[in-house]
């Protein structure tokens, strides 16, 4: 994916490619070097300004979810600033930063600074740096690739989780792996720091930093067909899995990271 206008980064490697849209400092395309992208997003969601971009990795903050609007924060809507760009033999890193305006303000009365690191080679890593007064929640978004969800799994969730599907209800279960066959909205609660997404055509290891929750997302095909920004059938090629606090708040100067690393192609 390569967009031409302007706040958006479009990153060429030797060891990767990748896209980063400047609203949101929102990562929505890495392609390591030989492999296809390891990030989903939709090719009809529309980069707008105050407008969601669907797709890529999303920063959900001050808030996850629907409990103010809009849903899930701000920070995805705003616009960072690059504050720092190394490229070098190991890849390109990068820095962003976004701190509280007279437009956040007016939705979050609150003073606060957020540092982005992304490092892009052979491992994608973003780290969120979070300095404000007040508890808080949020998620890095993650949408990931496959070339059919029905034949993939994941692996390393725990035991138990929040069904969003099911009015909020907690689940115990002795599975810590799932393949996705309708739609899911899952807060699982008890995750490990390390999940595994194998696909039909790769295995990809996700780390987690600094979480309390995974969120485990796809719409399916019903709820697929209503979102205005997903063809109906996106649903089939596409699984989030979320680096999330929101079980347990960020609480004044914190962070939130996700390291991303296929293990094998197939």
């Amino acid at each position: 994916m390569k967009i031409a206008i302007p706040d958006v980064l479009n990153i060429n490697h030797p060891l990767c490619r990748a896209t980063i849209l400047l609203q949101g400092a929102q990562l929505i395309s890495w392609i390591p070097s030989g492999a296809s992208d390891v990030l989903w997003s939709s090719d009809i969601s529309h980069y707008a300004s105050d407008k969601a971009f669907r797709g890529g990795i999303p920063i959900c903050w001050p808030w996850f979810g629907k409990v103010f609007s809009p849903a899930h924060g701000f920070a995805r809507l705003m616009l960072w600033e690059l504050v720092n760009r190394d490229d070098n033999a190991h890849g390109v890193d990068l820095e962003f930063r976004l701190t509280d305006t007279p437009q956040t303000r007016q939705i979050w009365p609150h003073s606060f600074t957020l540092l982005l690191q992304i490092h892009l080679g052979t491992t994608c890593e973003i780290l969120l740096h979070i300095d404000a007064p007040i508890p808080t929640t949020g998620a890095l978004h993650t949408y990931l690739s496959t070339s059919d969800i029905t034949q993939s799994t994941i692996s390393g969730l725990g035991d138990s989780y929040i069904d969003t599907l099911q009015e909020n209800i907690l689940i115990t279960t002795e599975e810590s792996s799932i393949q996705i066959h309708s739609e899911v909205d899952r807060i699982y609660t008890h995750p490990q720091s390390e999940n595994i997404l194998t696909t039909p055509e790769k295995t990809l290891h996700l780390t987690h930093q600094r979480h309390s929750d995974v969120v485990v997302w796809n719409p399916w095909a019903e709820r697929s067909a209503q979102i205005v920004d997903m063809r109906k059938n996106d649903y089939h090629n596409m699984v989030c899995i979320e680096t999330a606090r929101i079980s347990k708040f960020i609480i004044e100067k914190d962070s939130l990271g996700i390291r991303l690393h296929i293990s094998e192609r197939k």
